[in-house]
């Protein structure tokens, strides 16, 4: 039987509200939420599929967020 949650822990996180939300699965690429007391980042793919990065400590998850933001919302450059 196949899941669509990478773990157990991943399944609970999804159910709960994400600190910070960006992107959209059913319109773009994925959704990312980020869970700072867990050390988190939950990101589901346009499939419906959900897996987990977690994270040692907060300066760690707050890196991996910003790349997140990043790629989910890319700044075109003046020209």
């Amino acid at each position: 039987m196949s899941t669509k949650f990478q773990s157990e822990e991943a399944k609970e996180l999804y159910y709960l509200q994400a600190d910070i939300e960006a992107g959209d699965s059913s319109q773009g690429p994925a959704w990312h939420g980020c869970f700072q007391l867990e050390l988190v980042i939950l990101t589901e793919d346009h499939d419906g599929f959900v897996w987990m990065s977690k994270y040692a400590d907060s300066a760690a998850l707050n890196e991996a967020w910003e790349m997140v933001i990043r790629t989910t919302y890319p700044m075109e450059e003046a020209a």
